[in-house]
């Protein structure tokens, strides 16, 4: 019986290998850009440390920027929340919140990615009757919009192949 456990999981593991299959988060940056500096006083800090965590986690980052082989820089980050919809008494019901972010990303003295921009939306139901956990939930809606965000940026430097 244990070898036939031991080989459904190994058969398992070699169809998802053949298949392409990688874990979620694990990125393979190209080796001309490693390492990253993050240019920390140009972003929050939710999306600094979400930064340096998918890039330790594929290859180098530094704190040195004469170090570094790659250098991104934050040009703007904005969070805005828009009405999108009010009951019947004229408040708001529903909210529409966005995140930007628009970054440089620079290596060797030229600009790969100039004013790349990644935006990413959510939506927001508003409860009067819970005022603290709606304010709870905007916030972890944004968070979960920086993390998107820090991997779509990783996806574009893991193309500059």
């Amino acid at each position: 019986m244990n070898r036939l456990v031991v080989i459904a999981v190994a058969a398992t593991m070699v169809l998802l290998a053949s298949c392409g299959f990688q874990l979620r988060g694990s990125y393979e940056l190209p080796s001309h850009l490693s390492p990253v500096f993050l240019d920390k006083e140009s972003m929050s800090l939710p999306l600094y440390r979400e930064l340096t965590s998918r890039i330790k986690t594929s290859g180098a980052v530094t704190e040195n920027a004469d170090e570094a082989a790659s250098v991104i820089t934050v040009m703007g980050e904005n969070r805005s929340r828009d009405i999108r919809s009010v009951d019947s008494s004229g408040r708001a019901s529903e909210y529409g919140l966005r995140y930007t972010l628009v970054f440089n990303v620079k290596s060797g003295g030229e600009l790969l990615i100039e004013n790349g921009s990644i935006v990413r939306n959510r939506t927001l139901l508003f409860n009067p009757d819970a005022v603290l956990g709606v304010a709870n939930e905007e916030q972890n809606l944004y968070e979960d919009m920086i993390e998107d965000a820090a991997g779509s940026l990783m996806m574009r430097l893991q193309a500059l192949k």
